[in-house]
């Protein structure tokens, strides 16, 4: 499934490169000659976005021979160049500008592409072919994967928590699974009940998607839901192995759906806030009214390949970590500066609450509120088929 990806994005990059598209610094304004669809992709067979009417002023992002990625009110999507009124002292700008490799927005992902077969991570942390696997209470290791779970006991004074952590390298990216526990939006279970019925080493609270009402859900590829929702930050796993979180209001929905088309996305998380700034340093403000003392779970990205699962317990439940006393949780501020200290360029806070929870090697790592809540779905970690 994952070679398969990657070929489509490959052939996806190839195909709008080979438009010369043409990337504008300034706004270019252009009229419609005529009665003139735009479109999602640039093919006269895509989507149609919707028809505007001759003279429609419309904004060139990108410039191509065939075809322009424009922009008409919210909406951005692509008309046939020769249909276009552009000035020609624009039109000269516009030709001479840098040809863009990808007719998309796409942040946080670069031109990073594995080959097939090819290790996303530093395979230092696998075993060899020929080595049996690793197993114990903090560690798996095998040819594939590498997961060592860590625990500690934060402490800010009459806040305070046990806070588990996850460090996982993964060699291909299906091992990075988004796990139902029966069908999208129809059935719940404990954590433990989904981890074992799909072999999963490691698992936590995913982002409950099935519980809002709009926004993009991917899940191992498969668009489940591709409404707008510009409230939610959004957490997206391309395909390359590269995270990022697209805050809500630079998110472009259109761009979404055509990486989505193209196969460019493996996963989406639709919780939130993000957690870090674009340079990887802790928040102060968030796009969150649910900001105060919480059991909490969160994601970390390092680079393609290296990860980390966050889970943070709370609401009075007893320490494992220091017994006597008691889990209170983290607010968003002390779970964001919790993630820049381990060395995350992004993070993403995931579901939390009653559903925040821990699996790994077979049991519950974490001490959740009332024993946990049933779930729809977890992300999780598994073994990949070898290459």
């Amino acid at each position: 499934m994952y070679k398969r990806l990657i070929a489509w994005a490959a052939a996806a990059l190839l195909l709008l490169g080979s438009l010369g598209l043409c990337l504008s610094e300034e706004a270019v304004t252009a009229r419609t000659l005529t009665s003139l669809k735009l479109r999602q992709k640039p093919s006269a067979s895509a989507k149609v976005i919707d028809t505007y009417k001759k003279g429609t002023e419309a904004t060139v992002l990108e410039w191509g021979e065939d075809w322009c990625r424009v922009q008409i009110g919210k909406r951005i999507g692509y008309m046939m160049t020769e249909y276009l009124d552009i000035p020609q002292d624009a039109l000269s700008a516009l030709q001479s500008a840098p040809v863009r490799d990808a007719a998309v927005t796409a942040p946080g992902r670069s031109d990073f592409r594995p080959e097939p077969g090819e290790s996303l991570c530093d395979t230092a942390y696998l075993l060899d072919e020929n080595q049996e696997t690793v197993r114990n209470e903090t560690t798996y290791q095998s040819p594939r994967l590498y997961i060592s779970i860590t625990s500690q006991w934060v402490d800010h004074g009459a806040d305070c928590a046990d806070v588990y952590v996850a460090d996982i390298y993964i060699r291909s990216l299906t091992s990075f699974q988004r796990l139902l526990a029966k069908k999208w939006k129809n059935g719940t279970a404990k954590i433990d009940k989904i981890a074992q019925a799909h072999g999963a080493i490691l698992a936590m609270t995913s982002d409950s998607a099935e519980n809002l009402d709009a926004g993009w859900v991917i899940m191992n590829g498969d668009v489940l839901r591709k409404t707008r929702n510009r409230k939610r930050d959004l957490c997206v796993l391309y395909t390359n192995g590269e995270m990022a979180v697209i805050p809500a209001g630079d998110l472009v929905h259109e761009d979404i759906a055509l990486l989505a088309e193209n196969g460019e996305i493996w996963q989406t998380f639709l919780f939130g806030p993000t957690l870090l700034d674009e340079n990887g340093h802790a928040m102060t403000e968030f796009n969150s009214t649910v900001g105060i003392h919480n059991p909490r779970s969160a994601i970390g990205y390092y680079e393609p390949g290296h990860y980390c699962f966050v889970q943070v317990d709370g609401r009075n439940t007893q320490s494992r970590l220091s017994p006597g006393r008691k889990n209170k949780g983290l607010t968003l501020t002390q779970l964001s500066q919790f993630m820049e200290s381990l060395g995350c360029k992004s993070a993403y806070n995931l579901d939390g609450g009653q559903s925040s929870v821990m699996y790994f090697n077979g049991k519950i790592v974490s001490t959740p509120q009332g024993g946990g809540r049933r779930l729809g779905d977890v992300v999780a970690i598994v073994e990949a088929d070898g290459e």
